[in-house]
């Protein structure tokens, strides 16, 4: 799975799944990952699925105030961190927290996409082009002994600007 090859691979499966389980504060570095899991993609129905890491950082959005999890997903090894045999692609998973009455449901939602920095704004930020970009939709799951705590979701194509903009309105 490259840069070229995610969306079609993906377009070609019935089953996408995404894992992410939190690193213990111990464990944690300065600067680095809160938490890490992979991407699983099957091709095909009896085919070993192909794995690709993810790490994720918590961040706080500049203007909104907002914490999310900039993800970083691609497979590299440790002799040469630099070189990647897949990705390095980048997204980011916001949660959503639904009160009602006494209950609350959390639910997760983000992306994950293929960009490339093509220039910065006035405020000096970067402006990106997207090449590809997947939906990520999760919940917050429990291992069957009750005492591993994660992020379990899927993957799906993300919807194009023509698809998200019909033509023929209801209305």
């Amino acid at each position: 799975m490259n840069a070229t090859t995610a969306p079609s691979l993906l377009n070609a499966t019935s089953s996408a799944k995404f894992v992410l389980f939190g690193i213990p504060r111990a464990e944690q570095v300065a600067d680095g990952p809160v938490m890490r899991g992979f991407l699983e993609v099957r091709t095909e129905e009896n085919a070993e699925p192909a794995k690709v890491n993810v790490a994720a950082w918590l961040k706080i959005g500049r203007q909104s105030g907002t914490e999310y999890l900039s993800l970083k997903v691609g497979n590299n090894s440790a002799e040469n961190p630099d070189v990647y045999t897949v990705g390095p692609f980048y997204g980011r998973l916001f949660r959503q927290i639904e009160e009602r009455g006494e209950a609350k449901r959390t639910r997760y939602f983000g992306f994950i996409e293929n960009a490339e920095k093509t220039g910065e704004d006035e405020d000096g930020r970067g402006t990106y082009r997207t090449h590809w970009q997947l939906r990520l939709s999760a919940k917050p799951a429990v291992s069957n002994d009750g005492k591993t705590h994660y992020i379990s979701g899927q993957l799906a194509p993300a919807q194009t600007r023509e698809e998200a903009q019909p033509t023929d309105l209801p209305f």
